[in-house]
């Protein structure tokens, strides 16, 4: 998913370098393009090189890690499918190019539902026996990202500066069916993941933060809009804007707006 998070923000960045330094810019055509984009998140959108994102599915997969004394498996996920991406609210949006003042950007994601088959052989530190094969289900519910930076614009390039990201989740469950073999034990695991795991997280996110994960995406996104001018990203702003699936030939050119149908019918 890290390559879409960055198609994501440099699009914002793209809309937000289309007119000369002010205060609250674009912000209504940001808003229609995303109400475009849960419209058509069940189908592959080409020219931004996504995948059909709801429901996001993979057939079939495997995996080995061994990392000697600690962790040693093999795994594989077949049927899976993670739901409700399309749902997403954005309760707060500022673009701004004004040097000194920063542009926001937040975005909930209200419940993500996730199910699949796997299997996993292996232990975990040569204690804890995995000998799972069977269903594995969950969700998170009221996932929260939060991002703000400040824009450098230039004669020659569009640069960010100073990249804050919030990450939280309101609520976690996950069940995977007899993943460790002492049913005592698989017990303890779940209740450690579904009791603790919110917060295990954020002390993993911390620890990303403190490690340069922020600087690392900010160097990403500058890499993908710093080599453009502002003529350039004029011209690629006129494709995003028409929006639709246009005559302009647009990012959702062809794409039917028929995702939501069913929920609307019913």
């Amino acid at each position: 998913m890290k390559s879409q998070t960055f198609t994501l923000l440099a699009i914002l960045a793209i809309f937000a370098t289309t007119i000369p330094p002010t205060y609250g810019i674009m912000e209504d055509s940001i808003m229609e393009f995303l109400e475009e984009l849960k419209m058509r998140m069940c189908h592959p959108i080409p020219k931004f090189g996504l995948p059909a994102l709801d429901p996001l599915t993979i057939g079939h997969v495997e995996t080995e890690i061994d990392n000697k004394y600690l962790v040693d498996f093999s795994t594989s996920v077949t049927d899976f499918a993670l739901t409700g991406l399309s749902d997403f609210e954005v309760p707060s949006l500022t673009i701004t190019t004004i040097p000194t003042r920063r542009s926001k950007f937040e975005i909930v994601l209200p419940k993500v539902v996730l199910k699949s088959l796997y299997t996993a052989k292996g232990s975990i530190a040569r204690v804890v026996n995995l000998n799972g094969d069977g269903n594995a289900d969950g969700y998170v519910e009221n996932g929260r990202l939060a991002v703000s930076w400040i824009f450098n614009i230039g004669l020659s390039s569009v640069r960010i500066r100073s990249l804050t990201i919030e990450i939280s989740l309101g609520g976690l469950f996950l069940n995977i069916e007899d993943v460790v073999e002492e049913p005592r034990i698989n017990e303890f695991l779940h209740a450690v993941i579904n009791e603790l795991g919110i917060e295990l997280l954020n002390d993993v996110w911390v620890e990303a933060q403190e490690k340069g994960a922020v600087k690392f995406v900010e160097n990403k996104i500058n890499s993908i809009i710093g080599q453009y001018s502002l003529g350039d990203l004029l011209k690629i702003i006129g494709g995003i804007v028409s929006g639709g699936g246009g005559e302009g030939g647009g990012p959702f050119d062809g794409i039917p707006p028929d995702c939501k149908e069913a929920i609307v019918a019913a």
